[in-house]
């Protein structure tokens, strides 16, 4: 069993990765965005809520996530936020809001993380398919720059850490059936959507076996 640090525990996909993990047997630190939802840990599920976009605060949780549960050998970091827009609708303020949230969570603990992650270790980080298309990518500028930064720091994870065996994962998903995103594409048929759980599973799947390093991890569901 390996001990999991998991980002947006308290978001549709993060608690969905929280309760497959869970249900294998690993120990899971869960950072959650609202304070409320951080409530009565167990003995394999730590809970704290945390600013991600504060580099200390991120630093410190990943301190106390090691602590915790002696090492962190997985991380699944799922905070993010979607905004649309062409080239001649966004300003730098939505491009740098962007990569405030999709970047910077990420970013703040890949840093602590790597500092002490052992021999064997997974990262999983969220991209975005538009990233794959500059004809997708055209209508999702701010978000899309922002994303493009996960998939760097992917392979300068891969590329600076392969001789100490950690690996990092870009999970590319297509649209995600989530509530959220039901309401905003009503019309949409949703069982084309890939689901939540379908990640969740992805992801234990390439837990289960560190041999593979694919870097891009496509889950589109029937898209």
């Amino acid at each position: 069993m390996m001990n999991i640090l998991i980002s947006g525990a308290d978001g549709n996909l993060g608690s969905a990765i929280v309760d497959k993990l869970k249900s294998e047997g690993h120990g899971i630190y869960g950072l959650f965005g609202k304070k409320e939802n951080a409530q009565n840990p167990e003995v394999k599920f730590k809970k704290e809520s945390i600013d991600l976009t504060d580099p200390k605060a991120s630093s410190d949780a990943v301190e106390k996530a090691n602590n915790a549960f002696g090492e962190i050998n997985g991380a699944v970091l799922t905070v993010g936020g979607y905004a649309g827009g062409g080239i001649k609708d966004v300003t730098i303020g939505d491009i740098h809001n962007q990569i405030k949230l999709n970047f910077d969570t990420a970013f703040n603990l890949v840093k602590p993380l790597l500092r002490k992650m052992p021999k064997g270790s997974q990262l999983f980080l969220i991209g975005a398919k538009p990233v794959l298309s500059a004809n997708e990518l055209k209508g999702v500028v701010s978000y899309g720059l922002a994303k493009q930064l996960i998939f760097s720091l992917a392979d300068i994870i891969n590329a600076d850490f392969s001789d100490h065996g950690i690996s990092a994962h870009v999970i590319v998903p297509s649209i995600i059936d989530t509530p959220p995103n039901r309401e905003a594409m009503a019309d949409m048929n949703f069982d084309d959507w890939v689901k939540p759980q379908q990640i969740a599973e992805t992801i234990s799947h390439y837990l289960k076996h560190p041999e593979l390093r694919e870097g891009v991890i496509k889950t589109y569901g029937n898209m």
